[in-house]
C-alpha cells in the first residue's frame, strides 16, 4: 500500500462517512481526486449530465 503525503501522485477517491461503520457510505462521495484534478461533489454531478448530451449531439 502507498501513502498519501505531498509531492506524492495518486488517485483518491474522499468520503462523506466512514464506510467501516457502514458500507452504504462508499456511497456518499464528497470529492475525487484523479490525475491530479480535484473534482468536487458538484462537478461530479454534472458529469453524466454532459456525457449525456456529448451522447445524443453524435
Amino acid at each position: 500500500m502507498g501513502s498519501v503525503e505531498s509531492g506524492k501522485l495518486a488517485d483518491l477517491v474522499l468520503l462523506d462517512a466512514n464506510p467501516l461503520d457502514n458500507i452504504s457510505n462508499t456511497q456518499r462521495i464528497y470529492a475525487v481526486v484523479a490525475n491530479g484534478k480535484l473534482y468536487e461533489r458538484k462537478e461530479l454531478d454534472r458529469l453524466p449530465k454532459e456525457a449525456e448530451m456529448l451522447a445524443k449531439s453524435k
